[in-house]
């Protein structure tokens, strides 16, 4: 256990380097551009999906958490039985992402836990109540807890009027998950390194809400597809991680 809180400690201070703000609160610019079929295109013209808030009216507000879970003994294990200690990339660490119970707009999806920001909530304080309410995860928990490292910048989802904020942190042990089932259908774990924006992207048809669409998706374990906002974020959040690991 205190090999991989080790770790997490190291993937943490990495993450805060890779989420680093200037003075005015702005993250650095995208190191590596998103692929272009991100952006998921109406069948059959391929007109692509409007992802800016609307101008007139407000969207609801929503956090998730982009969780990481450093693998199991990794990081503080020594080499040969020596003194010198294997390093952990962010991109061995797991993310953690739900299947959402069926029904609703996003129903059957894999996304990042989260939800609806209730009155007086911060985003910070919606992800860690989410992560209970969703997984049975105490993210306050002293011991089992989790380390917030940094934020991405909100995004917006159009088919739910949704704009998301999304808190990135780093669990230092093992989580003890108990997913509600009226919400979460299953959690899976897909390597951060899946998402590197470096690699190519391959199409799928599919529709939402009756809508035929065409959008990149990416396969992680069990053949299921991360796509729309949620392969966007961790396409961003895997480019920053990559830039910081170059210098």
């Amino acid at each position: 256990m205190e090999r991989q809180e080790q770790a997490a400690q190291r993937i943490a201070e990495r993450l805060r380097r890779a989420l680093a703000r200037d003075a005015a609160g702005a993250l650095a610019p995208l190191p590596f551009p998103l692929q272009p079929n991100l952006t998921p295109r109406r069948l059959p013209g391929l007109e692509p999906v409007d992802l800016n808030p609307p101008i007139e009216g407000t969207p609801r507000i929503a956090a998730v958490t982009a969780l990481l879970v450093p693998p199991v003994a990794l990081g503080a294990c020594s080499v040969n039985g020596g003194g010198e200690s294997v390093e952990v990339h962010p991109f061995d660490c797991q993310v953690l992402l739900i299947k959402r119970a069926q029904g609703g707009t996003h129903g059957g999806q894999l996304a990042l836990p989260g939800g609806k920001m209730e009155p007086g909530e911060t985003p910070q304080q919606t992800a860690i109540r989410e992560l209970h309410e969703e997984l049975g995860f105490d993210a306050d928990d002293p011991q089992h807890g989790i380390i917030v490292v940094g934020s991405l910048d909100p995004a917006y989802i159009p088919a739910s009027n949704f704009l998301i904020h999304v808190v990135v942190a780093v669990a230092p042990s093992t989580p003890q998950l108990h997913p509600d089932p009226t919400e979460v259908a299953g959690v899976v774990g897909a390597e951060l390194g899946i998402f590197d924006p470096r690699l190519p992207v391959h199409d799928v048809d599919g529709e939402q809400n009756g809508v035929p669409l065409r959008y990149g998706a990416f396969v992680v374990p069990g053949e299921l597809r991360v796509w729309g906002l949620t392969a966007r974020l961790l396409c961003e959040l895997a480019g920053r991680v990559a830039e910081e690991s170059a210098h």
